[in-house]
């Protein structure tokens, strides 16, 4: 395990993060490409988790640790409104994908608008469509990089605020829930989390994608199994 400071924040990468090369085990990026993808996966996830951490510690929260595993990130903290606030709990449960996507999209506009080169700014036509497979041919680095950066970004970042257990909208969705069910904001947006993962697993196999289903599903099913114990 790596550890160091970023920003005041103690941070642990631990080797399992090496399991989100499984994503791109089967896209024939090569050695240089599955590299690169992962260091833009590893600075993706890395705002992310920072995203949460600043805006605990802005709001009078005090940051244990980040550490960046084999399924994402996740940031420890504390705050003595923890169970009193449930607005600043939402707010520090978003902000880790807000900030995720806007790093992304300025990156984007950037890109777009020719500084990085002409090339970059071809292979980035949105967010969501990235010719990679150019990127690749050419061996073009850099916009393979930005290109995958912005595209794990904004893209992760908005499903990470599906109400899926273990993802960030699950726990916004529990704050919300909390206000109208008090105690059982956590255990409802469980069975919510549950019906989505279905969903959001069937529309991904359906579409050739095998490992996120059963990432969706599993972090669903453990949020259900720890909402049914707490009671």
């Amino acid at each position: 395990m790596l550890k160091l400071r970023l920003f005041g924040f103690p941070v642990h990468l631990h080797a399992t993060f090496l399991i989100l090369g499984l994503f791109v085990l089967d896209a024939n990026f090569g050695a240089t490409g599955v590299a690169l993808w992962m260091a833009a996966a590893l600075l993706s996830i890395l705002i992310h988790e920072l995203g949460h951490a600043f805006t605990a510690r802005l709001l009078g929260g005090s940051v244990e640790r980040v550490t960046i595993h084999g399924i994402g990130g996740t940031t420890f903290w504390r705050a003595p409104w923890m169970n009193t606030s449930l607005g600043k709990r939402f707010l520090v449960a978003a902000a880790g994908s807000g900030l995720e996507v806007a790093v992304a999209m300025a990156v984007f506009f950037v890109v777009r608008a020719g500084l990085f080169g002409e090339f970059s700014a071809v292979i980035v036509e949105t967010p969501f469509t990235v010719y990679l497979g150019d990127s690749l041919f050419f061996e073009h680095w850099l916009s393979f990089f930005l290109g995958t950066f912005i595209w794990i970004s904004v893209v992760w970042g908005l499903l990470n605020w599906l109400p899926i257990g273990g993802l960030d909208g699950s726990h916004m969705l529990a704050v919300v829930l909390e206000k109208v069910l008090p105690g059982r904001g956590r255990f409802h947006a469980a069975v919510i989390g549950l019906v989505v993962a279905a969903a959001a697993a069937w529309w991904f196999y359906d579409r050739g994608y095998r490992f996120a289903p059963i990432i969706f599903l599993l972090f669903a099913v453990q949020e259900f199994s720890a909402a049914r114990a707490q009671g």
